[in-house]
């Protein structure tokens, strides 16, 4: 080794050496602290780029499965409402069957009548006042049939892009109120009007079933969606922490390591920059 006293080469060295230890050790600290392996978009720019992909469908699934729930709440409220219209055909039908029978005075059939009708009455009620955030959903404005905008349903989007049909889809709900039921002018005042009125009812009860029966087939296709929407957000999750996030116990190793490092190079500096005194002391 040249012994020169313009140029302390060495110290030079050291020095960047013990620049680089610093520089690391930072960036294990910052690892640490954030617990990110990428805190910048120069610790690796093809990791950031991706990874941010990945965030932003992470937090639209997240989204999608809320539009999932609160669909799923919609169907809930609309059948619950068709249980509740259920119950009182089957009691209309009751009363029709017992004002058939030929052993019952006029006015006993005019006192079944009264709750026959009020029964209608309330059926319509119930899918008139049926909603969801302001959405009516029985009486007949979401129906195939309607007019505008409305005639194709309430639109349920439940992926992260927009394509029709696996991203999002309509449901429609059909009027399920006495007079689109066929009951509006049902009436159980005498014998015949009684027997008509068990036809009109079970018309009525076949129509109801198959509404009821659509709306819990799309809750189940919704629970289905939801339960692999999670699957997907948990491994897209996991394949984004991969990517960004930190490994603590490498990085503490790294950065023990670091400060070694960076130990020695500020020893080996302190002992290069005592050259130039040992050159002068040849003198």
């Amino acid at each position: 080794m040249s012994l020169r006293m313009n140029q302390n080469v060495l110290s030079m060295r050291t020095h960047r050496h013990l620049f680089r230890m610093d520089r690391q050790s930072e960036t294990h600290v910052t690892r640490l602290a954030s617990g990110l392996r990428v805190n910048h978009a120069w610790d690796d720019p093809a990791a950031i780029s991706v990874s941010e992909r990945m965030r932003a469908q992470i937090s639209s699934m997240t989204e999608a499965e809320r539009n999932i729930s609160h669909a799923i709440n919609l169907l809930n409220t609309a059948e619950s409402s068709l249980g509740s219209i259920d119950d009182k055909l089957i009691r209309m039908r009751a009363l029709a069957l017992e004002a058939s029978n030929g052993t019952l005075s006029s006015s006993d059939r005019s006192y079944l009548d009264r709750e026959f009708q009020q029964l209608k009455s309330e059926i319509t009620r119930v899918a008139s006042i049926t909603e969801y955030n302001g959405l009516h959903l029985l009486d007949g404005t979401y129906s195939s049939g309607a007019s505008g905008a409305n005639g194709q349903g309430i639109k349920i989007h439940l992926g992260v892009h927009n394509v029709a049909n696996e991203d999002y889809y309509y449901v429609n709900f059909n009027d399920m109120r006495a007079a689109a039921l066929g009951l509006d002018t049902a009436s159980i005042a005498d014998t015949a009007n009684s027997q008509a009125a068990l036809a009109r009812i079970d018309l009525a009860l076949d129509n109801k079933n198959s509404e009821q029966t659509r709306i819990g087939s799309y809750v189940t296709r919704l629970q289905h969606s939801l339960n692999s929407l999670m699957q997907f957000r948990e491994s897209t999750t996991e394949s984004e922490s991969t990517l960004r996030d930190a490994d603590i116990a490498r990085s503490m190793s790294d950065l023990t390591r670091s400060q070694i490092l960076m130990q020695s190079s500020i020893s080996m500096t302190t002992q290069a920059n005592q050259l130039p005194n040992i050159v002068a002391g040849l003198f």
